[in-house]
């Protein structure tokens, strides 16, 4: 074939360049749809309330499984849990879901030690932990005035975990408070 359609046939360099540039033309920029939803539902929704609808379920009654839940060991023998709630959060896109708690135990002065270590808590002035008292999940936490207490913080600049430890022992034994928001 001889002529302008034999030059248009496939593999020549005039139907090659005609092709690639109708793939090279640029093309706008978009967002996928489900990115663009989440931002649109926080914009209007708010953040909070995108938060705050997150499916949680309650964990109250079983002290030996919320124990075992947060602390990810079996309770131990000098260990006594008092009280215990634990809320478990469903997974959902851009939200924090890990377990909050609230614990009301006796326990002797090494497992203080031990969990202060593990949570990297350190002393903190009672100021700092006093909002915690007030948004309790549940009355029995933290009874008495905040600067009865020993009170320990984490070292993030929220400060999630706290440690609330009773200075006079029973027994050997001291009263502690510790909870996750």
């Amino acid at each position: 074939m001889n002529g302008p359609a034999a030059s248009r046939g496939r593999g020549s360099p005039r139907a090659t360049a005609s092709a690639h540039a109708k793939t090279v033309l640029p093309l706008p920029r978009r967002w996928p749809a489900p990115l663009l939803a989440v931002f649109l539902g926080f914009a209007i929704g708010g953040c909070q309330s995108y938060t705050e609808s997150t499916p949680r379920t309650v964990h109250e009654g079983d002290n030996e499984a919320n124990y075992s839940r947060v602390f990810r060991e079996s309770r131990p023998g000098d260990v006594t849990v008092v009280n215990s709630v634990v809320v478990a959060y469903g997974w959902r896109p851009g939200v924090v879901t890990t377990d909050d708690f609230e614990f009301e135990l006796l326990v002797p002065a090494a497992w203080i030690d031990k969990w202060t270590r593990r949570f990297r808590l350190h002393r903190a002035s009672d100021f700092r932990i006093a909002d915690r008292k007030d948004r309790a999940m549940r009355p029995w936490y933290v009874p008495n005035p905040i600067d009865r207490y020993d009170t320990y913080i984490d070292a993030t600049s929220v400060g999630y975990v706290h440690m609330l430890v009773d200075p006079e022992a029973v027994e050997g034994r001291f009263r502690v408070y510790v909870s996750k928001h």
